[in-house]
């Protein structure tokens, strides 16, 4: 099996931020590599998925699709993705059987194969586990012993209006 020995060409399907040289392995292009690390600085000083994309729009900074306005999805996909690290992780979702063929999130149902060290990394993996451990923090989803619930407060980036007043008396 391809995936199970590291040799299905799924290892190097590319991303933002990467394309294939001419052996067929990931490469960096270094112009989208830039996007891709502002990105994470961006959600690390405390901007939202929503700020982040007015931030990208207000520097004409086109998607990956093209469009001027990037998606939520598009965000979040290179915030949690793996391979900007340098790693490769197969699996991560899978298709119930037809007809409801809808992919879901393969939390441990099917066996997932990876590789560390695949292609040369764009992101630091302390920033990103930094980001990882910011999504958890912001997230409005607690997981507790009785499962999922939603916590008593939102995260909300904007910062708290303060007034300030200069007394010239």
């Amino acid at each position: 099996n391809q995936i199970e020995n590291g040799t299905s060409k799924l290892y190097n399907r590319p991303c933002y931020g990467y394309r294939h040289d001419k052996e067929g392995n990931l490469e960096v292009i270094w112009q989208q590599a830039l996007v891709v690390q502002k990105i994470f600085d961006y959600y690390l000083e405390g901007a939202s998925i929503i700020q982040i994309i007015k931030l990208l729009q207000k520097e004409a900074i086109k998607s990956p699709t093209g469009k001027d306005v990037w998606s939520k999805k598009t965000i979040e996909n290179i915030l949690t993705n793996e391979k900007y690290i340098g790693n490769v992780l197969l699996y991560k979702t899978y298709s119930r059987e037809f007809p409801n063929n809808k992919r879901i999130k393969n939390n441990g149902e099917h066996d997932q194969y990876g590789a560390n060290n695949n292609h040369p990394p764009i992101i630091d993996e302390e920033i990103f586990e930094k980001v990882q451990s910011e999504r958890l923090r912001r997230s409005n989803i607690e997981i507790t012993s009785e499962g999922k619930k939603r916590k008593s407060r939102k995260y909300s980036s904007k910062k708290p209006n303060i007034d300030i007043i200069f007394d010239d008396e």
